[in-house]
């Protein structure tokens, strides 16, 4: 039998499945497998920024309320075994070979691309424990991603901003199309983006989906070292402040409000639930060396944008340094532009593969961006090493760009 080792690496010669149009492949073999119907409720989570986060608070509350709960996210940061979630905890390696043989046996000569084969590897471990909630991370779009071979009792969208633009398509309304391809006729979808384009509207228009929308029909608001969220005539109030996003929460906490038709959720298992929601390399702060590392895994222009917000709201210090690579087809420039006025100086590191941004292209994105004083290294691991080395106890340093740049990052320090 294959060890875990030698099936990710099979897995890596499996096509990326980013230009999929087609969901009849992965949905024929779910169909032979029995896994399109669960007894426990399915939530599938779509969205361009805080599709992770808002799994892990979901996840998080519903295990503090005592259900159990089966939890599919990607990409993973450290380890593949973190895309799949069993109660809280990564799936071990024997139960991933195991399924991964079971899955390629089913597939027979059928072609499969790395997440629809990670996908039906997720369904059918879940569909074995019989847990109580499923809550699907969407992969890169929504229409016509592996997850949406499932049709989910609650649809969640976080925001819509522009990412993968040469797939999904170059304006915030034909993302919002692609994205809205996980809602159901007469099924809730919410929404987390509170200036939501109008496609998003008129695909739950179309659907009969029943929409809820942030800053519309629910709210949260910070006060006084805690926050509160209000939807009709609930008002929760003296909620955790979080180590991730609030409005991620908040999100989640509309679809948490509609699973109480169904399940017990009392304030006391949301409030813990909220303080141990975790996601590696999201705003993930640790010391080494006495020195203050940020990692967040902040890709595009949204995400940057709200972690230039988090770094400025951070007690002061005398500098920031920003240890950064990123993939050659993301917009470099504008993801770059929110941080140049915070950050004191850049140490870029060069990523491995054909999607990696050159030291030249990373270089000249910055300078269009507006921002100078720049090093460039071999590697991400260099570059932070060398970030330590001229970093000051009252300096910080954050290391963001990409999932690969965070993962080479927390390598270094581990």
């Amino acid at each position: 039998m294959m060890n875990l080792t030698a099936w990710l690496q099979y897995l890596e010669t499996l096509p990326s499945g980013l230009n999929n149009n087609s969901l009849v492949n992965v949905k024929s073999i779910a169909q032979t497998l029995g896994l399109l119907s669960f007894s426990g409720k399915i939530v599938t989570v779509g969205g361009t920024n805080g599709k992770g986060s808002c799994v892990v608070f979901l996840e998080a509350v519903l295990l503090a309320a005592g259900y159990t709960t089966g939890a599919f996210i990607s990409p993973h940061v450290l380890r593949y075994n973190e895309r799949i979630r069993l109660n809280g905890k990564d799936i071990d390696d024997a139960t991933l070979c195991r399924v991964f043989a079971y899955i390629d046996k089913a597939r027979a000569d059928t072609v499969l691309s790395y997440f629809e084969f990670s996908t039906l590897a997720a369904l059918a471990i879940f569909k074995k424990k019989k847990v109580d909630v499923l809550i699907l991370e969407v992969g890169l779009g929504g229409r016509f991603d592996a997850v949406n071979i499932l049709d989910a009792d609650i649809a969640i969208i976080t925001t819509i901003s522009l990412d993968h633009t040469k797939i999904l398509g170059n304006t915030r309304e034909a993302i919002g199309r692609e994205k809205a391809g996980i809602m159901r006729a007469f099924k809730p979808v919410i929404c987390g983006d509170a200036d939501a384009p109008k496609s998003i509207y008129a695909r739950a228009k179309q659907t009969k989906a029943i929409l809820y929308s942030a800053n519309k029909d629910f709210f949260y608001t910070k006060q006084n070292g805690s926050w509160c969220w209000r939807f009709a005539q609930t008002n929760i109030k003296n909620l955790p402040l979080l180590k991730l996003p609030i409005a991620n929460a908040a999100t989640a906490f509309m679809a948490i409000k509609l699973l109480q038709k169904d399940f017990k959720i009392p304030k006391k298992a949301i409030n813990v639930g909220l303080k141990k929601a975790f996601l590696p390399g999201r705003w993930q702060r640790i010391i080494v060396a006495n020195k203050e590392i940020i990692f967040d895994v902040a890709h595009n222009p949204e995400s940057t944008a709200l972690l230039a917000q988090n770094l400025e709201g951070l007690a002061s210090k005398e500098r920031f340094f920003a240890v950064v690579s990123m993939l050659r087809d993301k917009d470099i420039t504008t993801t770059l532009q929110p941080l140049t006025k915070i950050v004191d100086k850049w140490y870029f590191g060069v990523l491995t593969g054909a999607r990696a941004a050159s030291a030249k292209f990373l270089t000249r994105s910055l300078i269009k961006a507006g921002g100078s004083n720049f090093v460039v290294l071999p590697n991400v691991r260099e570059a932070l090493q060398q970030a330590i080395a001229e970093c000051g106890i009252k300096d910080r340093i954050v290391v963001f760009g990409s999932f690969h740049t965070v993962a080479e990052g927390l390598c270094t320090c581990c």
